[in-house]
């Protein structure tokens, strides 16, 4: 490795907030500087910015979880972020796959389908929801109050190009519904 490409990648740790590089006074000298940090915030603003604008209902309801500008600062700083939007919000939406709340999770996957086949998939994809999915789109995109999740159901989202819509959904009930 040169040493061009290890301050490269040290700068970049740096930006990504992963310690300071060991044994090099120009990169030691960056991370003790004032401007490293304007970096790494217009950095986070500019991934912010693009997931807002491509992952417009995740975005919504990461922030009325108030967890938005958490959740792409950990994106940001754990993965390898593409320079192109479609890259960086596929992997985006990815990377929520295995989130606590099952409400982030479907919202996510239902979007990632979204772009996915939008993108010329041919698969069909599958979303469970522990609500009536039309009314959390509907509450996101009006801001109103998000609909709480039905016990005793499960509605699951089938989203494919050769779909009716492109998405259909069906309601199922988990124990007797009497």
């Amino acid at each position: 490795m040169t040493q061009l490409e290890r301050q490269q990648r040290g700068l970049l740790d740096l930006i990504k907030n992963r310690g300071v590089p060991p044994e090099d006074p120009y990169l030691r000298q960056v991370a003790n500087s004032r401007e490293l940090e304007m970096v790494r915030e217009i950095a986070i603003w500019w991934r912010a910015f693009q997931i807002e604008d491509q992952c417009r209902f995740t975005s919504r309801l990461l922030k009325r979880c108030e967890c938005f500008e958490d959740v792409v600062v950990t994106y940001f700083n754990n993965h390898r972020t593409s320079p192109f939007i479609e890259e960086l919000s596929q992997d985006f939406l990815n990377s929520l796959v295995d989130d606590p709340d099952w409400l982030i999770r479907a919202v996510s996957q239902f979007e990632l389908a979204l772009l996915k086949v939008r993108a010329g998939s041919a698969e069909c994809f599958e979303v469970l929801w522990d609500r009536y999915p039309e009314n959390v789109i509907l509450a996101l995109e009006e801001s109103s109050r998000l609909p709480p999740p039905e016990s005793g159901c499960v509605y699951r989202m089938r989203i494919g190009r050769d779909l009716p819509r492109t998405v259909v959904c069906t309601r199922e009930y988990t124990d007797d519904p009497a």
